[in-house]
């Protein structure tokens, strides 16, 4: 069996980089719902029943996903539990598979994924805001874009501020977000507007091919709200005591998610009839006005933006912690692994994170006003783009758990995944069937196929700088 040493991640210590831990329990929760809850669970759900058809299906695909998302961060519970070190998945895939795939998640999260995450978040924020104007006295597409824009730059600086900072707007969004939600669980039966007959049809009238075809286009739809489970283990190097921290997080946070999304879903439905709820557009904000009446609309905008801002916050609290630790590694320029000399917060990561989420979010908002379809087909396209990214890497991280239990038995575990083998061997199989989901139209053929080339692209990159990377030595903790 091979036992040789894994190999290191740049030294905290001898670099003088060391991120303080500074985030309790609390803190590592609101991460994990902050994280998960953003823009999905208000915007996803006309487009999964126009595509689905039924109610008993719709609600089945919710919980499947929920119930894989809820594996994956089992699994995720254990690697960032053995080695809570700043970066998460990339120290989890360069202790299993060495330092190219490991550099290639970095790479993805930071060319494809989070980027791309902030842009369809920030758009999320403005399509929300525009719903309170007249549509004559809507700014336009120029400045849906700049508004998106300054989304951005405000979270940046937020969180170049300070990682209290940082966790302190965390943990009031996630607040909000969820009494939010709670709102409009419970608004139905209080108002006497919930209407069990609302959820005709149950069942689908047949099912052949087409069903499941349109069964995996949902799931990958529902990947987008459930996405952002993994970033705690971005920053598993700032929580204290992670051993038990970490793992408690990722399943205490996972349960309120998956029962706050159900139940939500549920809601939806009971309000309003199925055609209507296939046709709603932004789906929270037709059910509050049924529900509160013209002052609904408002109460929705408000709720979801900052539900928007605060999932957005979560990715510009975390992800840095990615790019951190690739340059503290010698893949990266140095400059982007210095801390702030006054806030001890990965400024420069940041920075750069930022920069490039405001190009990216410029040039889907030029393809889309030449295209002539609006922020909210820029927002699909997005987060779509999210997905394929991600799903990638996320199975490869959830596979490092049976690589490193077969090469490393040795390492210490103080958490160890529950049901395992079978919770992580779940995740890959729906994780198949999600990037399955990409060849079921030539749209998505054609973002799968851009996808595999911006992660290719990576390693020609990498190849030049292994070449040129500093020597250095040493570890982040023995692992």
């Amino acid at each position: 069996m091979d036992v040789r040493p894994l190999e290191p991640v740049g030294s905290e210590s001898e670099s003088g980089n060391v991120l303080p831990r500074t985030l309790n329990l609390r803190d590592a929760i609101a991460i994990v719902v902050g994280s998960i809850i953003g823009s999905g669970i208000f915007m996803k759900e006309p487009t999964i029943a126009k595509t689905v058809g039924s109610f008993g299906p719709i609600l089945g695909v919710w919980l499947i996903v929920g119930i894989l998302s809820w594996c994956g961060s089992l699994a995720s519970g254990e690697l960032s539990a053995m080695m809570p070190q700043a970066g998460g998945p990339y120290v989890y895939l360069r202790a299993a598979y060495g330092r190219l795939p490991a550099f290639l998640w970095g790479w993805t999260e930071f060319w494809v994924m989070r980027t791309s995450a902030l842009g369809t978040l920030a758009c999320a924020c403005v399509i929300y805001l525009e719903a309170l104007l007249p549509e004559s006295q809507q700014p336009g597409h120029v400045m849906d874009g700049i508004f998106a824009g300054a989304i951005l730059v405000g979270l940046a600086m937020i969180n170049i501020r300070g990682t209290r900072w940082g966790a302190n707007f965390q943990n009031l969004t996630t607040i909000i977000k969820v009494g939010f939600l709670i709102v409009l669980i419970v608004a139905p039966w209080l108002t006497g507007k919930a209407n069990p007959e609302n959820l005709a049809p149950l069942a689908p009238e047949k099912v052949d091919f087409d069903f499941w075809k349109a069964i995996a286009i949902a799931m990958l739809a529902v990947k987008w709200p459930y996405d952002g489970w993994s970033n705690l283990g971005f920053i598993a190097g700032e929580v204290k005591n992670p051993q038990r921290n970490m793992p408690a997080a990722l399943t205490v946070g996972m349960a309120i998610i998956v029962a706050i999304y159900m139940a939500t879903i549920l809601s939806y439905h009971l309000v309003l009839p199925f055609h209507e709820v296939a046709t709603a557009g932004p789906i929270a904000a037709k059910v509050s006005e049924v529900l509160f009446g013209p002052i609904g609309a408002v109460i929705c905008a408000i709720g979801v933006t900052i539900s928007a801002l605060g999932a957005a916050n979560s990715n510009m609290l975390t992800v840095p912690r990615i790019y951190f630790a690739v340059a503290r590694d010698g893949l990266l320029p140095e400059a982007v692994s210095r801390l702030h000399p006054v806030y001890k917060t990965p400024a420069n990561a940041i920075r750069m994170q930022t920069t490039w989420a405001l190009c990216l979010l410029a040039i889907v908002f030029a393809y889309t006003s030449k295209s002539k379809i609006g922020v909210r087909d820029a927002f699909d396209h997005l987060s779509d783009f999210v997905i394929f990214g991600g799903e990638i890497f996320y199975g490869l991280t959830i596979a490092a758990v049976f690589v490193l239990r077969w090469r490393r038995p040795d390492l210490p575990r103080p958490y160890k995944t529950f049901g395992y083998p079978f919770t992580p061997f779940l995740y890959l199989v729906g994780a198949v069937a999600v990037l399955a989901s990409f060849l079921t139209s030539l749209e998505k053929i054609q973002q799968m196929c851009f996808g595999f080339l911006l992660i290719g692209a990576g390693i020609p990159y990498y190849l030049w700088a292994s070449r040129t990377r500093r020597g250095r030595s040493g570890t982040e903790g023995v692992v």
